[in-house]
């Protein structure tokens, strides 16, 4: 009798739990389902329209890492983000850095890379560039995509990279 009606509390427990969305600060509900991502638009001093996640899928080239920046005009560093695939492939230049994508929180503009690697070439040029961008990516925590420009922040909300299309 005793494992019946733990059992049946059990189940009650786990029925009650459901899946209601979650609220923020605000009272507002927070789908965390939910694959958007909301875009500011700097012009209209609000956020304006939310995106798909998809809006970063393809090729962005970075404009610095951590306080490194690149040249304008310099093509050969770039992020490319596959998210179907859940794949980063990125460079400065040199080595090539490859990972996984993981939305590691409840945050529509959660973002965080894992499993990263690299090849091993010795590149004294950019060397300075291709270790910021590896630390930005690794303590990348989250994103913001304004005005055609994409950012990745740190868990202190510091831009660690920015990049366009």
């Amino acid at each position: 009798m005793k494992k019946n009606l733990f059992f049946l509390m059990l189940i009650g427990a786990m029925a009650s739990c459901g899946n209601a969305p979650q609220n923020n600060e605000n009272n507002e509900a927070i789908d965390l389902d939910s694959s958007a991502v909301t875009v500011s638009d700097e012009t209209a001093g609000v956020d304006a329209r939310p995106v798909p996640f998809e809006a970063l899928d393809g090729k962005w080239m970075i404009k610095s890492a951590k306080s490194v920046a690149v040249a304008e005009g310099d093509t050969s560093a770039y992020v490319m983000l596959n998210v179907a695939e859940k794949t980063i492939n990125a460079t400065a230049g040199c080595n090539s850095i490859f990972g996984a994508i993981n939305r590691n929180g409840r945050a529509a503009n959660s973002l965080a890379f894992e499993n990263m690697g690299a090849t091993k070439m010795m590149c004294p040029d950019k060397d300075s560039l291709e270790m910021a961008l590896i630390d930005a990516l690794n303590n990348t925590r989250s994103f913001t995509l304004s005005n055609g420009e994409l950012t990745f922040s740190n868990e202190k909300d510091e831009v660690v990279l920015k990049a366009a299309k």
